[in-house]
């Protein structure tokens, strides 16, 4: 027998904390072809650029095959800063942006298979062979761009009910430069994609690198065109083909699409997001990437907190035969803990409701109500600004 003594054991776990950093775990498939360390199809993850360029993927890699991959993921990091996690997934470059987010494929789904349900964010990096004729006509964007917001809408939904949600974004792939007649995203129901249009260089591209990393490293209520944290770490920008300084009237009318690109503002250097919306009406509770990535990570602490109970003892009330009192303040105060102490400056409040007139012995199941009170953003300020002849 041990010496008597006092033994002290550190109990962890009731605090409901998240892994710390998890909420910024991004995700990008590229179209590309095989790096010297990296073949397709093979997910790769890495915490730094110099991790992708240890496999190949490097500037002569973008030179020599004609793609934009190296330059993304160091966008990526110029934003997100080492230590960011990043997954990154090559497939063939005769794979559209349809194709590669198909939840029956094995593309965008065996990289988030392959992370583990890690991955929050998730975007994809159009570039497609030459020859590539982009369809432009009926949207003014490349007509594999609209079509991957259903394909990926499907993704996203399959995710969620795996409780490993994910928020996709994908380029705003060959836009025309026309305005006026842009598809309007407002007019679909996909509140899990977003587009970009917008990028560091002219062409047929968007910056998602840039924007995928400004979201990692922010926490998941923040809006990424937050003007406080200060202009995107790039010095050109174009919307299309087009230099900014000549396209800037345009950015209004992108928004009002429903477009995420990019804006100045007067009297302060550099570039910004306009704003996060996705691809859905602006009377959708989800119209946001930050409204979608709250209550993606409550989805997430929700389930981890209540698959601990599955299949555990329920006290019934003997005078009724239902759920008793003290079972269903115990099932709320685990998810308000939770959620309050994992997300507290994330939201502006949450509660949860457990219905004691429950009938567990004739169902099985136990309902529970979560409500979350979610920030809100100034996204406009008006000052009323004029003369007086006093103060008083």
């Amino acid at each position: 027998m041990a010496l008597p003594n006092v033994d002290i054991v550190l109990t962890t776990g009731a605090l409901g904390q998240t892994e710390a950093g998890a909420d910024g775990v991004v995700g990008i498939v590229f179209n590309g072809v095989a790096a010297t360390g990296l073949a397709l199809a093979t997910a790769k993850q890495g915490f730094s650029l110099a991790d992708f360029e240890a496999v190949g993927i490097n500037a002569a890699y973008d030179t020599t095959n004609s793609v934009e991959v190296w330059r993304q993921i160091k966008e990526f990091y110029d934003e997100a800063l080492t230590g960011a996690e990043l997954w990154v997934m090559l497939v063939s470059q005769a794979t559209n942006m349809q194709s590669i987010l198909d939840k029956t494929t094995t593309n965008a789904k065996s990289l988030l298979a392959a992370a583990g349900g890690r991955i929050r964010l998730l975007g994809v990096g159009r570039n497609p062979a030459g020859g590539y004729t982009p369809s432009t006509s009926a949207n003014q964007i490349d007509l594999d761009v609209i079509n991957a917001l259903t394909t990926g809408q499907a993704l996203a939904d399959e995710q969620q009910a795996a409780f490993a949600p994910v928020r996709i974004i994908v380029e705003g792939y060959a836009y025309t430069g026309t305005s006026g007649t842009l598809a309007n995203l407002k007019a679909l129901t996909k509140p899990n994609m977003a587009v970009l249009i917008g990028d560091t260089k002219t062409g047929a591209r968007a910056a998602i690198g840039l924007l995928l990393g400004r979201l990692a490293k922010v926490p998941v209520q923040r809006n990424p065109g937050r003007v406080k944290d200060g202009a995107l770490a790039i010095t050109t920008a174009f919307i299309g083909a087009t230099a900014f300084a000549a396209a800037e009237s345009t950015v209004g009318a992108i928004h009002d699409k429903g477009f995420i690109t990019l804006r100045r503002f007067v009297g302060k250097a550099g570039y910004y997001f306009t704003d996060d919306p996705t691809a859905t009406a602006a009377t959708d509770d989800y119209n946001s990437v930050a409204r979608g990535r709250i209550v993606d990570k409550a989805i997430r602490l929700a389930y981890a907190t209540f698959v601990e109970e599955i299949l555990d003892e329920v006290q019934i009330n003997p005078t009724n035969g239902q759920i008793a009192t003290v079972k269903a303040k115990y099932y709320e105060a685990i998810i308000e803990r939770a959620v309050l102490t994992a997300m507290a400056d994330e939201i502006s409040g949450f509660a949860a409701t457990v219905d004691p007139l429950q009938d567990v012995l004739a169902t099985g199941k136990i309902c529970v109500e979560a409500r979350i009170v979610p920030v809100g953003y100034a996204k406009t300020i008006q000052i009323k600004l004029g003369f007086a002849k006093s103060l008083a």
